[in-house]
């Protein structure tokens, strides 16, 4: 057993890691209750959607309860190990700090702890960059870039979770194994928010390009707009912020420790956010968009969703512009994305949509 006179640390500095460990877990748990109450409504509200279809079904449903939980293991692994902490090994106050400083945890729980992290993200931009794939119409060429960072994403994780599995071998784990360690982290989950930014960015941007501001269904675009960047912004945020907490930290627990205790409380939220952000998207999508117009069919928050609105009025005044038909909106995850059709308005009855922006915006049936 340890004693105070070999720990070259403070009490002040005991007493801090510890307690961002206890307070952490409570707010994860509080966070993790709140997303327990997102869920079902969530569900109860798409359920109620006039426009569901069997690949919808599958699609939404099947996400949102995947991302769930994917939380709720990693909540249940998060508990778990707070037991191991103040229980198992909190014989003294010191036992508790080195436990914390440390982390002991056994391999198996260590494995499904990171599995379960870096599943979320890669589930959640990989719903993104399908999106996004299908808003460039489904051009490999235009959605390159973000198809790009997610085949980076997974590669990151699968070897940030390799690595922090091997620190659990004997003799292994040193200074700077535990730096290797955090810098693979740190930069998956750069990556992790730069893929989410620029898939979010290029769906936006197909929608802002291709519809007319002078409209009526404007406000429908608009609200999907603000929505995926509000979204987007906070996922992006927390991601970033551990990812920051991770690039200070070095393996050196005395010169690093303010780092390791904000990374402690940014962790917790990250993971909660990372699936209830697309989760909460579908409820404000669906409450929003049917307070603006009940006859206009919601648009599905997360996932697909159909809405044809055409205004045959500034078609005809506009001669040569396009006109826009909302036809399959696809959001699964944590953000928003759609398929727009274009069609010249000179040719809508009986003529053919232009090659260059069929082959940009293909409908989705």
């Amino acid at each position: 057993m340890s004693t105070p006179d070999d720990v070259p640390y403070s009490v002040a500095q005991q007493k801090a890691l510890l307690s961002s460990d206890l307070n952490s877990t409570l707010i994860y748990q509080f966070l993790f209750g709140i997303y327990t109450g997102v869920f079902p409504a969530a569900l109860y509200i798409y359920v109620h959607n006039e426009n569901r279809t069997r690949t919808k079904d599958v699609i939404i449903i099947g996400c949102i309860t995947a991302l769930y939980s994917l939380t709720a293991l990693n909540t249940t692994m998060n508990w778990l190990y707070t037991n191991i902490l103040f229980v198992t090994n909190g014989a003294t106050r010191v036992d508790m700090f080195m436990e914390s400083a440390f982390q002991d945890i056994p391999l198996g729980e260590q494995i499904i702890e990171d599995l379960t992290i870096f599943a979320v993200y890669i589930f959640a931009d990989g719903l993104l960059v399908w999106r996004c794939f299908h808003s460039c119409g489904r051009s490999f060429r235009r959605s390159l870039l973000p198809i790009a960072l997610l085949i980076v994403e997974t590669v990151l994780a699968l070897i940030a979770t390799t690595y922090s599995c091997l620190l659990n071998k004997p003799n292994f784990e040193t200074v700077q194994t535990d730096a290797i360690s955090t810098r693979l982290n740190a930069a998956t989950f750069v990556v992790v928010a730069v893929t989410s930014s620029v898939s979010t960015s290029l769906i936006c941007l197909q929608i802002w390009r291709h519809t007319s501001r002078s409209s009526r269904s404007w406000k429908y675009y608009r609200t999907i707009i603000n929505v995926l960047i509000e979204s987007s912004a906070m996922y992006t945020l927390t991601v970033l912020l551990s990812a920051i907490a991770d690039f200070i930290l070095t393996g050196n627990m005395q010169s690093t420790l303010a780092a390791l205790i904000l990374s402690n409380y940014v962790d917790a939220a990250t993971q909660i956010i990372s699936g209830l952000a697309p989760t909460l998207m579908i409820v404000r999508l669906f409450v929003s968009c049917g307070q603006e117009d009940a006859e206009v069919p919601s648009i599905p928050s997360d996932l697909i969703c159909h809405a044809h609105h055409t205004t045959h009025a500034n078609m005809k005044n506009m001669g040569g512009d396009l006109e826009m038909q909302r036809s399959e909106f696809i959001g699964v995850g944590e953000q928003e994305s759609e398929e727009i059709q274009v069609v010249p308005s000179n040719q809508y009855h009986g003529g053919q949509p232009e090659d260059e922006l069929e082959g940009r915006l293909k409908t989705i049936v």
